[in-house]
């Protein structure tokens, strides 16, 4: 069972693995962090969040690439070095298997269909709020209905 103490350190050490710019800091860096060895940090770490650190913090380097492939104009070669991948081959062979499609295959459907672009968070807010409010109007209509 851990202690409050012990979860607040593994929440800091998963936002600092989750870091892009942080790529250069160590398993044994975090975990020293945490004030625990490499091998308890690890374990802790897995039993907390399902994972270990090391994968953890390749999916949020393929996560935020993602991202950048899908919303900027950078390479894909910058956006392996920005992600913190020093080979293109390992990062395209990750990604794949991440995601199904290679970064390529990614940048290529979206320049085929450029309508298709993810919701950005206000569109989202936006339409829940709408739903939200549609549904309280007809809560109101069924209501006034019955009395």
């Amino acid at each position: 069972m851990l202690r409050q103490e012990q979860l607040l350190r593994l929440c800091a050490a998963r936002d600092a693995l989750r870091e892009v710019a942080g790529s250069e800091i160590t398993i044994d860096d975090v975990a020293r962090a945490a004030a625990m060895s490499r091998f308890h940090f690890v374990r802790q770490f897995k039993a907390v969040f399902g994972v270990t650190p090391v994968r953890y913090r390749t999916r949020a380097r393929l996560e935020r690439a993602r991202h950048l492939l899908t919303h900027s104009d950078q390479t894909i070669t910058d956006v392996c070095m920005a992600v913190g991948f020093s080979s293109l081959g390992s990062f395209s062979t990750l990604f794949t298997r991440r995601f199904g499609q290679s970064p390529s295959q990614l940048r290529a459907a979206l320049q085929a269909s450029p309508e298709h672009t993810p919701p950005t968070c206000m569109e989202l807010l936006q339409a829940a709020w709408l739903h939200k409010s549609q549904k309280s109007r007809s809560d109101v209509a069924v209501s006034s209905d019955t009395t």
